[in-house]
């Protein structure tokens, strides 16, 4: 009797601490060695305002994570080591006024990366490894008040992306790699017209150019070469994807061995038939990694930190016929496909 009283009593203080942290306005996660967020990690707390998750070791977050959060107004990621940023990742945050995602190692944001959040005020992307902006990555965003993109690597952005953004008072973009050619001529006269918005944003390239302040170029500076001035540069798209600046790329195969990377890189080349990632510091291998390349015949992960691997992280992955994986502490295998 005395032991189904007790089970009884354990069970009723289970369902009133998950009641009590269900109605938690607030939770500060930082600081604690998070690796990946998974979906059920906030199951229930459909009331949580605000939540801090920087200064972790973040290098995955999947889909719909956020979608229980309807109520959910301040969140910080900062200070992890994300690389990329699923599409859609706050699509159920319509509440969503401030996210800081600045000191992390993403490289692109996506079309709908902040598709769902109208109501965000405040943006922090500085400090990332940021090389592609997809074309209306920021349209949705008319309530913006701060758009933070210094220290990256961008080097082009599509026209009119920030035209969308009324209430933009505080705009940063210095220390990237701007080119400024004529796909970059649109900026001068937007910062123009908004003196105190983007101050000290230079010029990377073309030589005669570097180091010069984009918005007091005229329009004849923004020169390209090629036929009729178009120099028949791509738009930045995610759809192909491209070789990371960190690795190198020939004849299909991507070598990113011994490059220090804490996460696998987003965006791959298409058509990759092979990739090395050998010798590196990665930990987790995330959902879906492999998924979108449907010609990769091998993979080298060997010689890692992994110790999370998402059940389908090599899913349709038919074709490929050797995988190497090191795990440490344990055993060393080759696992074939």
């Amino acid at each position: 009797m005395f032991f189904d009283v007790f089970i009884g009593l354990t069970s009723l203080c289970q369902q009133f601490l998950y009641v009590l942290f269900s109605l938690l306005f607030s939770r500060d996660l930082n600081g604690n060695n998070l690796t990946v967020i998974t979906k059920t990690d906030f199951s229930g707390l459909k009331h949580l305002r605000v939540l801090h998750l920087m200064e972790n070791q973040i290098s995955n977050i999947e889909k719909g994570v956020f979608d229980e959060l309807k109520e959910l107004e301040r969140l910080r990621l900062n200070k992890n080591r994300l690389s990329q940023l699923p599409e859609l990742l706050f699509q159920k945050n319509e509440a969503l006024s401030r996210l800081d995602l600045s000191e992390n190692a993403i490289q692109a944001i996506p079309r709908r990366a902040f598709r769902g959040a109208t109501d965000l005020k405040n943006l922090q992307l500085d400090k990332n490894h940021i090389s592609c902006i997809e074309e209306g990555a920021f349209r949705a965003l008319r309530s913006l008040e701060v758009l933070t993109l210094n220290n990256n690597n961008i080097s082009s952005i599509p026209v009119s992306s920030f035209n969308h953004m009324p209430k933009l008072r505080t705009f940063r973009l210095h220390s990237n790699s701007l080119r400024c050619d004529c796909h970059l001529a649109w900026l001068s006269p937007w910062l123009r017209q908004r003196p105190a918005l983007g101050l000290y944003t230079q010029c990377s390239s073309p030589p005669t150019l570097r180091g010069l302040n984009l918005a007091e170029l005229r329009k004849s500076d923004f020169a390209c070469s090629g036929h009729s001035g178009s120099a028949f540069v791509q738009p930045c798209s995610l759809a192909s994807g491209s070789c990371p600046p960190m690795c190198s790329c020939s004849n299909n195969i991507v070598d990113c061995r011994g490059r220090g990377l804490t996460a696998i890189p987003a965006h791959l080349p298409e058509g990759m038939t092979e990739i090395r990632l050998e010798q590196n510091g990665i930990k987790s291998v995330p959902p879906g990694a492999f998924t979108s390349y449907k010609k990769l015949r091998r993979i080298d992960l060997s010689n890692n930190q992994i110790s999370e691997i998402a059940p389908d992280a090599f899913q349709g992955t038919q074709n490929t016929l050797y995988n190497s994986i090191t795990c440490s502490h344990t055993f060393n295998n080759h696992f074939l496909f």
